[in-house]
């Protein structure tokens, strides 16, 4: 038996790291990839996108809106 653990779950809101205007963003599915890669769909609005969980902070980063 194998368990994989992902740091994100189903409805966790979520801040893209590189994403300058930090709109908020919930998880809505995730798969793990081949090696115990975690791949997460997330939803801002009508809008969705797909992201790995190293690009992913449950933290806003305000530095980012002030463009610092």
């Amino acid at each position: 038996m194998h368990i994989n653990y992902t740091k994100y779950t189903h409805g966790d809101i979520v801040y893209l790291k590189t994403d300058p205007d930090q709109k908020p963003r919930m998880v809505i599915s995730f798969s793990i990839r081949p090696g115990g890669v975690a791949y997460y769909e997330l939803a801002a609005g009508a809008d969705s996108s797909y992201h790995f969980e190293i690009e992913m902070s449950d933290t806003k980063d305000d530095n980012l809106i002030l463009g610092i």
